[in-house]
């Protein structure tokens, strides 16, 4: 989520009307080593690979970009520029899906030639998106009354159901969508028919939401300075704590070696936690 304010950007980069954390980070991931995969990405927010194996990240300011990084080397280049609070990401069949948190409420399709098209508009501050196994792409609205609306990919929408402050979303592979209720510092699991329950309760502005399927665990963020990963288990619902001290961490993604890349936010940067063998710890 992006915090209102003209301040300047940390890190030396250029000044821009976007809200910087006093907070240093100092992450704590027993069972794990750091990496910085990239730095000075401006508030970094939304994370997805890009269908050539390069990451792609979003700025979550107006006027902020999609970028593709080099998992390697860190080196970036903008696929778009000049977007409206660009924030969560969905690559589905070789396109890529954007949303923007801004007052515009759209998607956008971004196509093989790197052509923006918009995808869906009237939405009301959308954040959080996902693809269904029912190959429809499901997104949450951060507002006090918003909702969770699916769209089939020839854009006809339907509403799922209503959410409080929904930000990260993630559906898991029965069709169960969870969404976090940042405000309520909750995560929620809905249904196929809209049902509501609360699936993590008492968590510090929840964000970012990712399935580990080789570990049968979701993962949730915590969008504060200082802030947590956590851990849920599928099975047991045993909630565990997987690195503290993190600067305003939002979007997750989960490699097949079981590294798990944030979007820090508060330090633009995007970290892999990798998981040490036995030895190494």
């Amino acid at each position: 989520m992006l915090t209102a304010g003209p301040v300047v950007i940390c890190m030396g980069l250029a000044a821009v009307s976007v809200a910087c954390s006093d907070y240093d980070s100092q992450v704590d991931a027993p069972g794990y080593s750091l990496e910085v995969v990239a730095r000075e990405i401006r508030l970094v927010d939304g994370l997805a690979w890009h269908p050539s194996g390069a990451l792609l990240a979003t700025e979550e300011y107006r006027g902020g970009g999609l970028l593709k990084i080099d998992p390697l080397t860190g080196s970036s280049s903008y696929i778009a520029r000049d977007l409206a609070d660009p924030d969560n990401i969905a690559v589905v069949g070789g396109q890529i899906y954007v949303t923007e948190e801004d007052s515009s409420g759209r998607i956008l399709r971004i196509d093989s030639l790197e052509r923006v098209h918009v995808f869906a508009r009237g939405l009301d501050g959308p954040e959080g998106l996902d693809l269904g196994p029912d190959d429809r792409l499901y997104v949450a609205e951060h507002t006090p009354d918003g909702q969770v609306v699916s769209f089939a990919l020839d854009g006809t929408r339907r509403t799922l159901a209503r959410v409080t402050n929904g930000e990260g979303l993630r559906v898991l592979p029965d069709g169960t969508v969870l969404v976090a209720e940042t405000s309520e510092n909750r995560v929620v699991a809905i249904d196929s028919t809209g049902e509501k329950s609360v699936f993590l309760d008492g968590v510090d502005s929840p964000d970012g939401i990712a399935i580990d399927t080789a570990r049968a665990r979701v993962l949730v963020t915590e969008d504060a300075s200082p802030g947590r990963l956590l851990a849920v288990d599928l099975a047991s619902g045993e909630l565990s704590t997987v690195a503290t001290g993190l600067d305003a961490p939002q979007t997750m993604l989960v490699e097949s070696d079981g590294s798990i890349l944030v979007a820090e936010q508060g330090e633009h940067r995007v970290l892999r936690l990798r998981p040490q063998l036995e030895e190494e710890q």
